[in-house]
């Protein structure tokens, strides 16, 4: 199981205006120079507190569908679940995929 985004999903992140991540996800040195370059990417538990705890869709104040994170055998979904419809769903066989996808997809809707 992967515990760090992307490259191209961390600056994805930055470029939609999260906060740059905390985590180190890799230390390499720089031969020739004595140096280190330090690549940071987003933890599965800085994508996690990106997300709401609970989602109320503006068009019915009535319906709070809650943060949901399950897996099978194959494949972990983040959804917000409404009960018998989920507006909010995002699936992949890696935790930090699903969880990158929800939140670059409640961003670009304006949810978040």
């Amino acid at each position: 199981m992967r515990q760090f985004t992307t490259p191209d999903q961390t600056a994805q992140l930055i470029e939609l205006g999260f906060e740059k991540p905390k985590s180190i996800a890799s230390v390499e040195p720089i031969y020739g120079m004595g140096g280190i370059s330090v690549a940071k990417a987003y933890t599965i538990g800085e994508l996690i507190e990106m997300l709401p705890e609970v989602l109320a869709p503006s068009n019915d104040a009535d319906l709070e569908m809650p943060l949901s994170i399950s897996t099978d055998s194959f494949m972990w979904t983040v959804e917000y679940d409404g009960g018998c419809f989920s507006p909010y769903e995002a699936a992949s066989n890696e935790l930090i995929d699903a969880l990158y996808d929800m939140i670059v997809k409640l961003k670009e809707e304006g949810v978040i």
